[in-house]
């Protein structure tokens, strides 16, 4: 089969031949029908210091999906030949206290589909059954696919109560608009939506915001997010992980607010605890990946009954074997979501 192949260490991947075999016991083999790039991908395509140390090339990359079940391992009750699903990109050990306790998105020995095995950027793939999840049938598969980011901002948002909340969105890439969805879905009473890229502010307003932010070009930033916010922010969740941003938040936020933090940056950031959080009564969660599956059923939710509408963010669709544009586009952070299709054109 041909796949996205990162075959040495260093920038850029290769399209390729890569070897398949059939699923084993437990697991599930599947057609790619349509597949999502991220942050993740540009960072193991550029080969930085992260990816250096955490990838082991060869390795097939990607690992936001749909796919359509090709054939089932020995034990497999589900899904069932002919099912689409979305595909849960952490493989988690099932054995360590965190997954004992149900917390299987803190699962210490977590291995990521596309980086510590191989991924989806692939005309087929295996994955283990556990981790597919069956689409609601009145998905387009490039929503079905965008469940695995869209999770990040249902579990980031799903730390309190947003109705009639200010809430502020801070990043509004893919999952950062997402997230302006699913406030305005939740109730809010207005959503604050902050970038520095006009292109993915308007992406946000499509998605709901009330009050747009363009950092860029702002000379104050707390007395731009204050003003948007006409007055504190109730919530805020931060998807940018830029020091700025969650200083800024810090400064906004109510006392007795609450903040996600889902955003991963790469600046320094100091903190004065005692001061901004403690005194303040200010609670913060660390975010990370989805609670399996709790979160993929209210994505699904959101999705199939219409609440949540993330058409605006799909917005450019690109074949697989086009992966370098795929990842240029992504890389400009002028677009939304980028999926790619294989090259026969995928669902049918």
């Amino acid at each position: 089969m041909q796949a996205v192949v990162k075959l040495s260490p260093g920038p850029g991947a290769a399209w390729a031949t890569a070897p398949e075999r059939q699923p084993l016991e437990g697991e599930a083999l599947l057609q790619l029908v349509v597949a999502g790039i991220c942050g993740t991908d540009l960072h193991i395509l550029k080969w930085n210091a992260w990816a250096a140390a955490r990838v082991h090339p060869p390795r097939i990359l990607g690992h936001e999906m749909a796919g359509l079940v090709l054939a089932v391992g020995e034990g497999v009750q589900s899904p069932h030949v002919g099912d689409l699903v979305g595909v849960e990109s952490h493989l988690v050990d099932l054995t360590c206290p965190q997954c004992r306790r149900g917390d299987y998105q803190v699962c210490e020995n977590t291995r990521i589909l596309g980086v510590d095995v191989d991924g989806v950027f692939a005309e087929r793939v295996i994955v283990p059954a556990r981790n597919c999840r069956v689409a609601p049938p009145s998905l387009d598969p490039a929503v079905v696919a965008f469940q695995e980011p869209m999770g990040n901002a249902v579990h980031a948002a799903a730390q309190g109560d947003l109705q009639g909340q200010v809430v502020m969105v801070t990043g509004c890439g893919p999952i950062g608009c997402a997230a302006v969805g699913i406030a305005r879905a939740e109730g809010a009473r207005r959503v604050v939506a902050v970038d520095r890229v006009p292109a993915r502010l308007q992406i946000a307003e499509k998605m709901g915001a009330d009050a747009l932010v363009d950092t860029s070009s702002l000379p104050d930033l707390v007395r731009g997010l204050r003003a948007a916010c006409r007055g504190e922010a109730d919530v805020v969740l931060e998807m940018s992980g830029h020091p700025l941003l969650i200083q800024g938040a810090l400064a906004t936020i109510r006392p007795g607010g609450w903040i996600s933090l889902l955003g991963l940056g790469d600046g320094d950031l100091t903190l004065d605890v005692s001061t901004e959080v403690v005194m303040r009564g200010i609670t913060l969660f660390g975010v990370t990946g989805r609670r399996q599956f709790e979160t993929w059923d209210q994505t699904s939710a959101y999705l199939s009954s219409g609440r949540v509408d993330v058409s605006p963010i799909l917005t450019h669709r690109v074949a697989l074997s086009d992966f370098q544009l795929a990842a240029d586009l992504a890389g400009s952070g002028e677009v939304g979501k980028v999926v790619l299709y294989p090259r026969d054109g995928g669902w049918r």
